[in-house]
């Protein structure tokens, strides 16, 4: 069995859960002019409720193993990858952006500000490289250095 080395969620910043906070609380104020208040509350519940639930099962994950890096389904051997480099704000709004290369692969979210880019070899593979949203791109790029 393979062992887990890295695993990450990319569930949504918190600004983005205040966010949807305040767009069911809006939606539940609209409610309570026509339905009253106790029905309003009820939709303002399972709005949120709804939300949290598609927010963390939909959520990214991105793995790494000892012989693969996952992003969502998608996943690339360890043993093809020569480099790692994470990224910083800057930087990963520059790739994201005016240096795009189309032919990477690209697992990006607009809500994690950071990515770590993966350079590899492979023949095979019509991608450059892959693009990858993280939170934790120099902990990422110390787990994929260790294993190349």
């Amino acid at each position: 069995m393979n062992q887990l080395l890295f695993r990450e969620k990319l569930t949504p910043p918190i600004w983005g859960w205040v966010a949807l906070t305040g767009f069911c609380l809006m939606l539940a104020v609209s409610v309570s002019a026509v339905f009253g208040d106790l029905i309003a509350l009820i939709v303002f519940i399972f709005l949120v409720l709804v939300f949290i639930f598609l927010g963390f099962k939909f959520s990214p994950v991105i793995k790494v193993d000892n012989e693969f890096l996952y992003a969502n389904k998608a996943k690339l051997p360890l043993r093809i990858i020569n480099k790692a480099t994470p990224m910083s704000i800057s930087e990963t709004t520059k790739i994201r952006g005016i240096n795009a290369d189309p032919k990477c692969f690209s697992a990006t979210s607009p809500l994690i500000n950071t990515s770590i880019r993966i350079d590899f070899k492979d023949k095979d593979d019509p991608h450059t490289y892959w693009l990858l949203s993280t939170r934790k791109p120099e902990e990422l790029s110390r787990v994929l250095t260790q294993k190349l």
